[in-house]
């Protein structure tokens, strides 16, 4: 099955649990509608904080939240959420905006990209893949219109992206045991049937568990796809060549580190020869590489037909 069949039964599949929550709610908690806002909680938050919904919001949005990203249409903050009965716990608020009035247009009864992600995160939990803690979504529309979404999700304690891993603790070090793990943690969610289209080493996490025992998680998955059944030769080799240059575009790694990675990855994924894998990875590269040419003459047509 190709990546556009997939993507458009991940979507199909998100908008028939969205309208389930949405119309069948049977006094279910987990939904509320507070302050102008649709919200769908899940039980690692209560009643009472989902429903200070703006409160909150305003709390990490405005000056009280540090600041992680920050792009035309997406935000991300890092603030603290108050416990009545236990510690208080850092949670991420990633706030999307709608600019195109298409988009708005679009997602009438569509769900937001906020809800898309909290519905992957939920079935990478039921697959057992590690990832963080979503804890509700909000949306805000007006006359049936998206206009911004909010995902909270739980901060993962002691932990790190793996390139902040690596330039802290094996900048001048070997770094073969670390990538061996990246390797068989990107094999084992690809053969979980997970594709990441916008996979780096920023949106791996490496959790340290018990001192120096470390495992590795997936976030910002908003971009993914997730199915049943192990992912094409064509989408593993874009993971392996994303992942690649990132580390071409970073003092970190070596070419002997990419090599080492990209080698690994394929020893591990048996199913597949090496061969195949490596020249599908060389043909994926003279793709992106005539579509950069194409877009940097397109644009330089297009600055010269204004001039």
């Amino acid at each position: 099955m190709n990546l556009f069949l997939r993507n458009l039964i991940c979507v199909l599949e998100s908008n028939f649990h969205y309208i389930s929550e949405m119309f069948f709610k049977n006094g279910n908690s987990n939904y509320i509608y507070q302050d102008g806002m649709r919200i769908f909680r899940t039980d690692g938050i209560s009643f009472e904080a989902a429903k200070s919904i703006d409160s909150l919001l305003h709390l990490g949005l405005n000056g009280n939240g540090t600041l992680v990203k920050s792009s035309r249409s997406r935000t991300v903050v890092n603030v603290l959420l108050p416990q009545k009965n236990s510690e208080d716990k850092k949670i991420f608020i990633k706030k999307y905006t709608v600019k195109n009035r298409f988009k708005g247009f679009l997602n009438l009864f569509a769900p937001s990209k906020a809800w898309r992600e909290m519905y992957l995160i939920r079935k990478l939990i039921d697959s057992e893949i590690p990832t963080t803690k979503p804890l509700l979504v909000a949306e805000k529309r007006y006359n049936l219109m998206l206009k911004e979404s909010y995902l909270i999700t739980e901060e993962v304690p002691n932990s790190q992206n793996f390139h902040s891993f690596i330039k802290q603790n094996f900048l001048q070090k070997e770094k073969k045991e670390p990538l061996l793990k990246l390797a068989k943690f990107v094999s084992w969610i690809h053969d979980k049937g997970f594709f990441h289209s916008d996979l780096s080493l920023k949106n791996i996490l490496v959790h340290s568990n018990n001192g120096e025992d470390k495992s590795l998680l997936i976030m910002d998955i908003d971009n993914a796809i997730f199915t049943k059944g192990k992912i094409s030769i064509r989408n593993r080799a874009k993971n392996l060549i994303q992942l690649s240059r990132f580390m071409n575009n970073e003092n970190s790694f070596t070419e002997e580190d990419r090599k080492f990675f990209v080698h690994n990855y394929c020893l591990i994924s048996n199913s597949l020869p090496v061969e195949k894998i490596l020249k599908k990875i060389e043909m994926v590269k003279l793709y992106l590489k005539l579509k950069d040419y194409y877009r940097k003459t397109k644009k330089v047509f297009l600055s010269k037909s204004n001039s």
